[in-house]
């Protein structure tokens, strides 16, 4: 990765939302168990895919802020992307992040986002940010209480039902 990173932690850099590529998000979309608690575990089709990147890129140029691609310090290679985003028709910045599987149960989920909420706190003009997790996703709602989200309620948002989280910044 030739960029500067925005955000760098213990182990990671994260990069400009700008420098993350299709291939990077189909390899992401493309896997079942990935996708498992985001899409039921439907993987997405290649057109799917740009949709969703073209529409994450018009978000962080009309927001200021974004998903970046996230890279291991110590050999760059692409272990996922986190970031923020508005929760599905609202105006609530939500914090999210999806890694590879190679990299589950290494403490980078909980690396990367806390790293997130760092910068949100630093450099953006926010008092709250949001999560929600599949009701299932035990080991995500895990990540965001462990960086000091606290859970809210069940709630419904991309057309299903959610465990909503929040933190005050």
């Amino acid at each position: 990765m030739d960029s500067t990173p925005i955000i760098t932690t213990e182990r990671t850099n994260l990069h400009s939302p700008d420098t993350i590529t299709l291939a990077q998000v189909r390899h992401l979309d493309s896997d079942p168990e990935i996708l498992k608690y985001i899409t039921g575990g439907k993987t997405r089709t290649k057109p799917e895919s740009e949709h969703w990147l073209q529409t994450r890129l018009a978000e962080y140029h009309k927001n200021g802020f974004g998903l970046m691609p996230a890279y291991l310090k110590s050999d760059n290679s692409f272990i996922g992307w986190g970031g923020l985003k508005k929760l599905d028709n609202t105006d609530h910045i939500e914090l999210g992040y999806r890694l590879d599987k190679p990299y589950w149960g290494k403490g980078l989920a909980t690396e990367v986002a806390k790293g997130i909420v760092d910068y949100a706190k630093a450099h953006l003009a926010i008092d709250k940010l949001v999560a929600v997790t599949d009701l299932d996703n035990k080991a995500s709602q895990q990540v965001l209480t462990k960086i000091g989200f606290s859970y809210l309620s069940e709630a419904f948002y991309y057309q299903t039902h959610v465990a909503y989280f929040e933190m005050s910044l």
